[in-house]
């Protein structure tokens, strides 16, 4: 199902620029990109130059086809424009995908207007930036002879592709990067050409698109530990399985434990393609306890994803009171155990976050008639009788908080107000406002990825009044005080009535009604927007209200429909119901993160 969907809507995220071509020898593997968009197949078009004394139409024709043909650096395109339009031509800038059911180009004189619905767009990253509902792609092919030859005598915003010629292009690709604590891999998805490229190749590609930084969607909000002026020397060989990235002199000046953060970034890159990878300075081991392949085990600490230790369990509100559920994996009896040892037991919650080691949560409640985000140790080691549950004031509608890897709690309050209010308890304790803008949206839901640079929210568009679903990132602010959420996308989800959203394994997953339907089903979609499909495992009878999930690739997301019953989906990918009455009737899910 995936790569059917891969080949109508990513197709056209072809990048145009930095493909390596240094002949190395090895083969490519296939990488795991679970819950990401799968490679797909597709036919492979070599483009043709133009015939002699060809008609307008196949000269138009000829030169859509011709941009889907990167590996000549577009001479084969280039040859359809007039030398002056050719010259001007920048296909580097970006790339504008447009439906691949779209009527060809209609004849107006002796020009040729393409109109179609756009899908996408791409920068120069190779960033997938999805199309609004109503955008279209629209340009005029201006025809004029040249030595009695047709031509294009107009220059395209960058290269315009047809959905269908790009489908074996593309290689859905993440580059990382470190989050401000130095200790979390953020994945920076890009797509870069395939186009049968070696194994050095396109490790040679990857390495060099790493070292050019963060894309805009991270900005400063991710670090990478290369220092300015780091580069690959010459290519990335790849000999057996095994790739060396040989760096200049300018990462030499890196500390012991930097090094080995910069030897994540790469390893993990270069792990998506099958590598094994050596890194050498000046022809020096990059890690001084480490002459050959660094080991992926050395690397997982900076994990993505959230840790395995206990973000798996699935925790939940009944009745208001906090709860730990059991037996969703079918290896115990499906139970919901209260935590009445936590200091949180004591209160009536309207919402429960659990942070990603499951040994803490906070609740949003109210003490002595105020609304407050009351936190404590979720069991407690006097049994109940150790210190007061700690409390931060709030005003307004308060959305569900949300914790990240470094143990910090992200508080959402004043959603009901012209100027909500997003604050952070860092992990001392110390409560820090963050700079945001909603331009007039309300927002609905807010999830930390573990990364805690990451945001994804449910908004309610100030202009249409319907939930959409964006993701932001937070970043350091430009005058160096304090923290800012900005960067917002709207992902352009395809489907209404949204009611929640989730970080799930590497993609995120998304409440709503497609077209036609009477319900709110599960879809999955892709960090930066592309690649929405529903579930796999077939749409359940039931609708769905809220979706609790995380990005651990084990967790078994759950859901709860409209009338409070809570379903999930097994292993195999079957769907099933709790046979425990209290799970089955009012248990609100929430997983750590």
């Amino acid at each position: 199902m995936r790569r059917c969907l891969l080949a109508v809507l990513l197709a056209g995220t072809l990048l145009v620029t930095g493909c390596a071509t240094v002949p190395t020898k090895g083969t490519i593997r296939n990488s795991d990109r679970k819950g990401l968009a799968a490679d797909s197949g597709g036919v492979n078009v070599e483009a043709k130059p133009p015939r002699e004394n060809a008609d307008r139409d196949d000269i138009v024709n000829g030169f859509l086809e011709a941009m889907s043909d990167s590996r000549r650096s577009f001479d084969q395109a280039r040859l359809y424009m007039t030398p002056q339009a050719a010259a001007k031509w920048k296909p580097e800038v970006r790339t504008v995908v447009y439906d691949q059911g779209a009527a060809p180009p209609a004849a107006k004189g002796d020009d040729y207007q393409l109109t179609a619905r756009k899908i996408a767009t791409i920068d120069d990253r190779g960033e997938w930036l999805p199309a609004g509902p109503k955008e279209q792609a629209d340009f005029l092919f201006k025809m004029i002879k040249v030595n009695g030859q047709w031509r294009v005598d107009s220059v395209p915003p960058g290269v315009l592709l047809n959905a269908n010629q790009v489908q074996a292009k593309l290689a859905p690709r993440e580059l990382f990067f470190f989050a401000r604590d130095r200790e979390t891999l953020i994945p920076d998805p890009v797509y870069l050409p395939q186009n049968n490229l070696s194994a050095g190749q396109a490790a040679t590609q990857l390495i060099q698109e790493l070292l050019k930084g963060p894309t805009k969607r991270l900005g400063n909000g991710a670090v990478s530990i290369a220092p300015p002026g780091t580069a690959v020397v010459v290519s990335v060989p790849v000999e057996l399985g095994e790739a060396t990235v040989a760096l200049n002199d300018a990462a030499g000046q890196l500390v012991d434990d930097d090094r080995r953060k910069l030897a994540a970034q790469i390893v993990w890159t270069l792990n998506q393609i099958g590598l094994k990878v050596k890194i050498t300075v000046n022809g020096a081991p990059l890690l001084s306890d480490n002459t050959g392949v660094i080991q992926f085990s050395s690397v997982a600490e900076n994990d993505p994803a959230a840790p395995t230790t206990g973000s798996t369990v699935l925790y939940g509100l009944l009745g208001g009171k906090v709860h730990r559920v059991e037996g969703l994996d079918g290896a115990s009896d499906q139970a919901a155990r209260a935590l009445n040892s936590s200091q949180l037991y004591a209160y009536d919650a309207k919402s429960f976050a659990v942070n990603l080691r499951g040994d803490s949560g906070a609740i949003v409640t109210t003490e002595d008639g105020k609304r407050v985000v009351a936190y404590a140790k979720l069991v407690d080691a006097e049994n109940g009788q150790g210190d007061k549950a700690k409390t931060i004031p709030v005003e307004g509608r308060t959305l569900r908080p949300s914790y990240d890897n470094a143990d910090n709690l992200w508080i959402l309050d004043r959603a009901d107000s012209s100027a909500p209010r997003l604050r952070v308890r860092t992990r001392d304790g110390d409560v820090q406002n963050v700079s945001v803008d909603f331009h007039g949206d309300v927002p609905q839901v807010l999830r930390m990825a573990p990364d805690g640079v990451r945001a994804l929210l449910v908004l309610k568009s100030a202009k249409t009044r319907k939930n959409t679903v964006q993701t932001a990132t937070v970043r350091p602010a430009d005058n160096g005080k304090g923290l800012v959420l900005d960067q917002l996308r709207d992902l352009q989800v395809p489907l209404n009535d949204i009611t929640d959203a989730a970080w799930s394994k590497k993609v995120i997953l998304v409440a709503g009604k497609p077209d036609g339907s009477p319900t709110a089903q599960p879809w999955l979609v892709n960090t930066d927007g592309s690649t929405p499909q529903p579930l796999p495992g077939g749409s359940p009878i039931f609708g769905i209200e809220n979706v609790a999930s995380n990005a651990n690739p084990e967790t078994l997301p759950v859901f709860e429909d409209p009338e409070g019953k809570i379903h999930w989906q097994g292993r195999d990918l079957a769907w099933v119901t709790p046979n425990d009455d209290k799970l089955g009737d009012g248990l609100i899910p929430t997983y750590p993160g």
